[in-house]
């Protein structure tokens, strides 16, 4: 026979009040990094559940004074990452290496996304699209630093890597992406 489960304790309040705060005052910031990132409304509502309750089980390890969003963008990456490895296999499509562009054959959501809107909004339309022809990392890590203006420090805390890696897949991400632009905006006269 298996071993007996203890049943679960129950939530105390302060846990409770600790997710409360942090879906009001994070939820959304969670959930655009999480659609930057996979680019898919369902999978970012997925990813964005996922990583509110990976904090419910973990709360008592946020050390309070330190950034509630970066430990819970690191959060999302992990699971972000969990999710590529388990899909690779199961897609015609290969996950592109750190240096190879993605291409997503200009196909564009029927629907109108309010996050689509935003975003074209604030960047052109060629950065939007060269943007989403990215890697997932190189992606994460231009969002990271150019968009939501993160310190080299605090985007290795969140991908988990050191300095020095961010400091070349940014570089290596930032030179693909002028290109890619030059290329859309060439095209485009």
């Amino acid at each position: 026979m298996g071993a007996i489960r203890k049943p679960l304790d129950p939530p105390s309040r302060e846990q409770t009040a600790f997710l409360e705060r942090a879906i009001e005052q994070y939820g959304k910031a969670t959930y655009n990094f999480a659609y930057r990132l996979t680019r898919n409304e369902a999978d970012a509502r997925d990813l964005t559940q996922d990583a509110f309750i990976r904090v419910y089980r973990a709360w008592r390890s946020f050390v309070p004074g330190t950034s509630f969003l970066s430990w819970i963008y690191r959060i999302v990456t992990n699971l972000y990452r969990d999710e590529l490895r388990r899909k690779k296999g199961r897609f015609q499509e290969e996950i592109p290496e750190d240096n190879a562009p993605q291409e997503f054959g200009g196909e564009r959501p029927l629907a109108v996304n309010p996050i689509d809107e935003y975003v074209e909004g604030q960047l052109s339309e060629p950065l939007s699209r060269s943007l989403g022809m990215l890697s997932p990392d190189q992606r994460q890590v231009v969002i990271l630093a150019d968009i939501e203006e993160y310190s080299y420090q605090e985007i290795a805390e969140i991908m988990g890597c050191s300095i020095g890696t961010v400091r070349s897949r940014l570089h290596r991400a930032r030179a693909l992406l002028r290109r890619l632009v030059q290329k859309q905006q060439s095209q485009a006269q």
